[in-house]
């Protein structure tokens, strides 16, 4: 399947979109001055169109901080190196943002794709109906890539990929722990994951135990497509 022109179609779409209050497309900041040809900041690190594995986080952060950093990952982040190790783990060995090792080896995006407003800051709250206007982009998405594993960073970002293709969600914990995760309708199978920020490893997961769920996506990624 040729993946470039759907996926500049999405990214057309996605640049064309203002369906959330409360929301700024990044084409609208400063002019997109610093948007991309990518859905998203986090697809400028890992944006395989091939990729066995897609990572899906909650969102990529806020107005200002997108300025700051003029659209890109900054290196360094302690959240980021955490997954380059977990993804390690899974099999998929990437370099954290900036280095030249290991890029554009995984493909990964966010449930919500614009940014939050600059007042909210970056754990700045999030509203229910911003995941259900993307659930349709991050659908088109795994389509397109069509990863045989597809994660979800996080209780929001798990169940906006079931979401997208009409799929229910069970208890977060009992998602976390099953062994084979989901078959999605378009083949790929889908994860759930804890998210692996300082907060969530010191309150919900520790890493150690974050690094055995991230273990058992192993055989899925590595297999034979």
């Amino acid at each position: 399947m040729k993946r470039t022109a759907p996926y500049a179609q999405v990214v057309a779409d996605r640049k064309a979109c203002h369906l959330c209050c409360g929301l700024t497309n990044p084409a609208d900041v400063n002019g997109g001055r610093f948007d991309s040809e990518h859905i998203g900041a986090w697809s400028l690190w890992q944006g395989n169109l091939d990729a066995s594995l897609m990572v899906v986080g909650q969102d990529w952060g806020d107005t200002s901080y997108f300025v700051r950093r003029e659209g890109r990952e900054g290196p360094r982040n302690p959240t980021n190196l955490a997954l380059v190790e977990l993804v390690g783990i899974a099999g998929i060995l990437i370099g954290e943002p900036g280095s030249k090792f290991g890029r554009d080896v995984a493909f990964f995006t966010n449930a919500i794709l614009c940014l939050k407003d600059a007042q909210g800051g970056l754990q700045g709250k999030v509203s229910a109906s911003w995941f259900v206007n993307c659930a349709n982009f991050l659908r088109r998405q795994i389509e397109i890539v069509h990863p045989k594993v597809v994660v979800g960073l996080g209780e929001r970002a798990y169940r906006t990929i079931l979401r997208g293709f009409a799929m229910e969600c069970g208890p977060f914990r009992s998602e976390v722990e099953a062994v084979g995760g989901r078959i999605l309708p378009n083949g790929s199978r889908a994860f759930a994951v804890y998210h692996c920020g300082a907060r969530i490893r010191n309150t919900h997961r520790p890493l150690a135990v974050q690094r055995e769920d991230w273990k058992r996506l192993r055989p899925f990624v590595t297999a034979v497509r």
